[in-house]
């Protein structure tokens, strides 16, 4: 029995690997070409391009795992069948769960690896691609422009709300800053208003601002100025960079801090319990799809062509990412509760997949 589950897990990351370059390089050659013109302009350095290229190839990975692993599947499924495989199989005693078993067990190693891309490459080397593409794809007055970020809300630590009007993200400079901090029964307690905040060496130093202090919603005391003073805050320049990065790019667990912050603050953050539960949601898919694809593919004809395989696996990629993306907006728009907007897509093809199981023989 090893032997044979040795041999379907050969045949299997065969086309998985070979699946998984061809998707990738296919990505960078769509997204070079979108690019060419800004390019051959801005006359972009080789390594600059396989710098950015690479950096976003755990992004490009993270989207088109489910989609991989459907494609080497059914692949490999139909080539076994064809070849009357299959029926050598079940001759031998070894029932379907047997055979299902194999794909998931290399599911669950692509859920989880999918998940560590997801949490601890993917955030930074996507905005490392991003700021490369600014950096150097761009006009010299487009570059000086990216380096200024406009009308900037950031939700911080200990209940504090950033809103900053100006932040030059290469000198490291806020103006016309507002940071209200709230107490644990969400009034406001202190408030900051400064024309301009500096970063230098290690520590934000505010000029022309007035600190105000509050109890029960009203001020306890006058308002202070200074003319220039150093307040001590947990965010730096990095975090005001980030401000603006979208839910989806972030990892696991600062979307989790970032959603206490909101909630905290009163917001309901239902975009962003969406974003939440999708992280674990989707890396999962790697293991759901195999319950659909293994019984679907096995009840075809065993003189089915390749190019039907290939047809399937288009056809059940599409049709997984077309319930995602619409259980995920109806999660969003608050038609769906947000766990239930990123599970959904896996709970329908789990159940068709157990069901397409029992209608197969063992």
């Amino acid at each position: 029995m090893k032997i044979i589950k040795k041999y379907i897990l050969g045949e299997f990351l065969k086309p998985y690997f070979w699946c998984l370059i061809l998707f990738i390089s296919l990505s960078w050659i769509i997204d070079l070409f979108e690019q060419l013109d800004e390019i051959v302009k801005a006359k972009v350095p080789l390594f600059v391009l396989c710098d950015y290229y690479l950096s976003l190839t755990p992004f490009i990975f993270v989207q088109i795992s489910p989609i991989i692993i459907i494609l080497a599947s059914i692949y490999t499924l139909s080539t076994l069948n064809k070849h009357n495989e299959i029926m050598a199989i079940k001759a031998i005693g070894m029932n379907l769960w047997s055979v299902i078993g194999i794909f998931v067990g290399f599911g669950i190693l692509m859920g989880i690896f999918n998940f560590t891309v997801n949490e601890v490459v993917k955030p930074e080397s996507y905005l490392h691609s991003i700021n490369l593409k600014e950096t150097y794809f761009k006009p010299t007055a487009k570059k000086e422009a990216n380096t200024i970020m406009k009308d900037i809300t950031l939700y911080g630590s200990h209940n504090r709300i950033f809103i900053i009007n100006r932040y030059d993200t290469k000198r490291q400079q806020m103006n016309n800053v507002i940071i209200s901090e709230n107490n644990t029964q969400n009034q406001l307690a202190k408030q900051i208003v400064a024309k301009r905040v500096q970063w230098v060496e290690g520590y934000w130093i505010f000029y022309d601002c007035i600190i105000s202090e509050y109890a029960d919603g009203a001020l306890s005391t006058a308002p202070t100025h200074y003319t220039e003073k150093v307040i001590v805050i947990d965010e730096e320049p990095k975090d005001i960079k980030r401000a603006n990065v979208q839910p989806s790019f972030m990892g696991y667990w600062r979307l989790k801090k970032y959603i206490r912050r909101l909630q905290r603050n009163g917001f309901k953050a239902r975009k962003e319990l969406v974003e939440f539960y999708s992280k674990i949601a989707f890396p999962m898919a790697n293991v759901i799809v195999i319950f659909f694809v293994v019984p679907f593919t096995l009840t075809q004809k065993r003189n089915a062509s390749t190019l039907l395989g290939v047809t399937i696996s288009i056809v059940v990629s599409f049709s997984y990412w077309t319930v995602h993306a619409i259980s995920l907006s109806l999660g969003k728009v608050g038609i769906l509760p947000p766990i239930l907007a990123a599970w959904l897509t896996n709970i329908i093809f789990f159940i068709v997949g157990m069901w397409l199981i029992e209608t197969v023989k063992k």
